[in-house]
């Protein structure tokens, strides 16, 4: 192999590592990422991780007394939801340093994957 050849090799490869290790940092601090919301009347308050898991649910004392289970349960699927919805912007404004172009955090990696039909290419 001659020299400018394995020069060339040693680049690519240091660039790759420094690129895998980049994106390694990103998903870390993606992975961290939460969001909280709270209700208007400060009863209820709920956390989610960077993908929408509840982490954390907490409801005032007297929440039972002034909401019904059917409020109460939308008000729950409400907060879910900004919260959630909150995280994901988080989760795409870290990583959208490394995604290639065309490609948002939300975009479905699966259908890339799958034999079926093959990748689009953005225009």
């Amino acid at each position: 192999m001659d020299d400018q050849l394995s020069d060339n090799i040693e680049e690519l490869k240091a660039n790759y590592h420094s690129r895998l290790a980049e994106i390694r940092q990103l998903q870390e601090r993606a992975g961290q990422v939460t969001s909280t919301a709270r209700s208007r009347d400060g009863l209820i308050k709920l956390e989610v991780g960077a993908q929408g898991q509840l982490r954390a649910l907490s409801l005032e004392q007297g929440v039972y007394e002034r909401m019904s289970p059917q409020r109460l349960a939308a008000a729950l699927m409400d907060l879910a939801k900004t919260a959630t919805g909150h995280a994901t912007g988080q989760v795409r404004e870290i990583m959208a340093p490394v995604l290639p172009p065309g490609m948002t955090a939300d975009t479905d990696f699966t259908r890339l994957l799958d034999d079926e039909a093959p990748p689009t290419r953005p225009q």
